[in-house]
């Protein structure tokens, strides 16, 4: 804040404030500062994340009530454990390059760094607490400008303009951490057991999401369904992405295992990190699958009753235990496996049962069938296929 002084035709020396700068300063006061946080696997981190932070300072700012200030990349660490995930090693020096020329998006290594996989909450609690512990050292580091011998003067003139409360040193409220994320995030919200309600209702409530939809996505009606979103609704900022872009990691994985071209679809730098490094190659991410597979011999057990089935699969590596009913949806934890949640039912296609499972992987399911003494699996998801022979003992 700056001051003119001049003299009055009595002599006293009076002081003026900059109406310009007043007004700004006013006007930047009244806005609630904001951090995006975006957390994931970022595996790889593509074109689109980087969109994402775009879209969503241009809407949070528009609004004249919010001022974003920074975004945050916060990568997953290694004990999530997803199937395809490569080292948070590569994934945080490319989502480091990515963020190279970037004025304001910036890359966490907290998360990743974790021997534990750390819930969406606790990242956000995490990063809230940072700036709430920056803030308060700044205050404590900050000090009050007194010009020696004419704080009595001053303390006068100040009531005499009407001006106290303008001049005192203000408190500065901390920025507030809110979730960046895509309408699949907000949807997996939806899935039985794969968020605590609890967390949801933490997540929505205390921090707020900033939600990039898609066309097709219909997040409004999502959180209209939904008890806890539709509480914390004025929370939920949605944001249209009317510039369409398809691009995601598992189609980047998908061209990379095929190899063709990424161009375009990452920056420049990740791209020729991946290329360097060999990453989601099929010889880089399968080998070692291929090679454990090959020495597996599982074992099959189908136990029917009617159209109730329990079917165990065994394995030297892990064992693994499915019950259902065949027309009635079940919830399937498919711990062993890729210890994933999802919904599943199995239905009769034929002399064929087919599964169908709802979860965070689309077109994800599997198809059993008997011909002669053979059982056949084939196992799909997200346009993937894998097939297994199993013979009668």
């Amino acid at each position: 804040m700056f001051f003119s002084f001049a003299d009055n035709e009595q002599g006293v020396r009076v002081f003026h404030l900059d109406q310009q700068l007043q007004i700004l300063s006013m006007e930047n006061s009244e806005k609630t500062e904001v951090v995006l946080l975006a957390c994931g696997s970022f595996n790889p981190i593509t074109n689109m994340h980087l969109r994402l932070f775009e879209l969503a300072k241009d809407y949070m700012n528009g609004t004249g009530k919010y001022r974003v200030i920074k975004g945050v990349i916060s990568p997953v660490g290694d004990a999530y454990k997803k199937k395809g995930l490569i080292s948070a090693h590569h994934r945080v020096i490319m989502a480091e390059l990515a963020t190279k020329n970037s004025e304001w998006v910036e890359v966490d290594t907290w998360e990743s760094l974790q021997k534990d996989w750390v819930e969406t909450l606790k990242v956000l609690r995490h990063h809230q607490e940072k700036l709430e512990a920056s803030s308060c050292d700044h205050q404590q580091d900050s000090p009050r400008l007194e010009r020696p011998g004419r704080k009595r003067k001053w303390a006068e003139q100040r009531q005499d303009f009407g001006q106290k409360e303008l001049l005192e040193p203000k408190t500065k409220d901390v920025p507030k951490v809110k979730l960046l994320c895509g309408a699949d995030l907000l949807e997996s919200f939806g899935v039985p057991n794969l968020w605590k309600s609890e967390d949801i209702t933490r997540i929505v409530g205390d921090y707020g999401l900033i939600c990039i939809t898609r066309a097709g996505n219909d997040a409004e009606k999502f959180i209209y369904e939904s008890d806890a979103l539709w509480k914390h609704r004025n929370n939920i900022h949605l944001v249209n992405e009317w510039i369409t872009n398809d691009i995601s990691s598992t189609k980047i994985r998908r061209a990379l295992r095929r190899g063709q071209s990424i161009r375009y679809l990452v920056p420049d730098l990740v791209r020729e990190y991946i290329e360097k490094h060999d990453l989601y190659s099929p010889e880089s991410i399968d080998f070692a699958t291929r090679k454990i597979a090959k020495l597996l011999k599982p074992q099959k057990v189908i136990e029917q009753n009617g159209n109730s089935f329990t079917i165990h699969t065994y394995s030297s590596l892990r064992n693994y235990l499915v019950t259902f009913t065949v027309g009635e949806e079940f919830e399937e934890e498919n711990k062993g496996l890729d210890n994933r949640k999802c919904k599943s039912l199995v239905t009769w296609d034929s002399d064929r049962l087919t599964c169908v499972q709802k979860g965070e992987k689309k077109n994800r399911g599997w198809t059993h069938w008997i011909e002669g003494d053979k059982l056949h699996l084939e196992m799909f998801c997200e346009g993937q296929v894998c097939k297994q022979t199993f013979q009668r003992a």
